[in-house]
């Protein structure tokens, strides 16, 4: 467990009484804020995401769903709704479903073949059995506490229709070789952070194993990716932004435990981070697992 010594007369009491919006949903274990710059970091999130596997949806999806001429799509967790937009691009012809615990999908974007509902997928979805051919779900780890992952896994399988395909993703929090980079740090707070919440950190790295010890469902793909942002590439530079803009989104947990108390510190602490990531070895891992129905 990691702690810091407090310099109480640096701490600025308001500094962490953010206009940040959180979600009132008491049954999550959701801890990060819900309001739009939130949802603006985890749109471009997203698209780190796709740039370090060069698509949106897995091989094993598209070589067996007909997503040219049309399917049904549930985003579960769908958020801003940034995954389901690029879809609807590369898809057209699909129809989209998405929900979340709080409605904060792009207001400005109108897409006639997308539905929103309101859900949390350690409860009952609000909809059928069988009801999708293609369920996406992914980034819930700091979402669901240990204990609720085979019941959400579960609701997911609940959902897809026989043959049909579900792909998951997670950040596979690995080991880092420095133990001296901010990175390490941060990493090791944030593990800290999911675990005081009953949380497990390290889903990403479990997420093929736990899969395949349900009867009802067969691996078909799994592909864990590595991207060291120290490496100056574009897909790097995309995930530095985020990491800088998920400890402004974190601040209010993860603030005492770095030893940001006030705006300065946040400020000196984001430029020296920068300077981190961008000149030592930081290595962010991403794992994606999609399953089939039988």
């Amino acid at each position: 467990m990691i702690t810091q010594n407090v310099n109480i007369a640096a701490v600025d009491p308001t500094f962490f009484d953010t206009k940040q919006e959180f979600h009132n949903d008491e049954t999550s274990g959701y801890w990060l804020p819900k309001g739009e710059e939130e949802q603006k970091r985890l749109t471009a999130q997203h698209f780190a995401i796709k740039s370090l596997y060069g698509r949106n949806v897995m091989p094993s999806v598209t070589e067996t769903l007909d997503l040219e001429g049309g399917i049904t799509i549930l985003d579960v967790g769908c958020s801003s709704g940034a995954w389901i937009m690029v879809s609807v691009q590369e898809y057209p012809n699909c129809i989209y479903h998405g929900c979340d615990i709080v409605d904060v999908t792009y207001k400005n974007v109108d897409v006639k073949q997308f539905t929103f509902s309101l859900g949390n997928v350690t409860n009952r979805l609000p909809y059928e059995d069988n009801t999708f051919d293609f369920v996406h779900m992914r980034l819930f780890v700091a979402c669901l506490r240990k204990n609720e992952w085979p019941a959400a896994l579960s609701e997911v399988i609940r959902v897809t229709k026989p043959g049909g395909m579900i792909q998951l993703g997670e950040f596979d929090l690995q080991p880092q070789n420095d133990s001296s980079s901010l990175y390490y740090r941060i990493l090791s707070c944030f593990k800290d952070a999911c675990k005081s919440r009953g949380q497990n950190p390290d889903i990403g790295s479990e997420l093929e194993t736990m899969l395949s010890k349900y009867s009802n469902v067969k691996v078909v793909e799994s592909d864990h990716r590595t991207c060291d942002m120290s490496s100056g590439t574009p897909t790097a530079k995309m995930f530095i932004w985020d990491n800088l803009e998920a400890i402004k989104s974190m601040r209010r947990v993860l603030g005492p435990m770095l030893g940001i108390h006030n705006q300065k510190d946040l400020i000196s602490f984001l430029k020296e981070y920068k300077h981190d990531l961008e000149t030592k070895e930081s290595v962010v891992g991403f794992a994606a697992v999609t399953v089939q129905k039988l």
